[in-house]
């Protein structure tokens, strides 16, 4: 696997498991920081996930 395709799938577990944090907050019941959504957006775009789902971390 090449630098890039390794940088790249590191990026969308990075953005899974912040997806997993917010989704496990917000079970409990619990708002998550504001930070944590934009990081996981941030990263998101980087790991090309569409507008549309990350638009969903905020208005979940």
């Amino acid at each position: 696997m090449e630098t890039d395709d390794k940088n790249f799938m590191k990026l969308k577990r990075d953005y899974l498991n912040l997806v997993l944090k917010i989704s496990k907050l917000r079970y409990k019941g619990k708002e998550p920081p504001f930070e944590l959504i934009m990081q996981a957006q941030e990263i998101g775009r980087l790991a090309h996930i569409s507008e549309h789902q990350l638009d969903k971390l905020i208005f979940s």
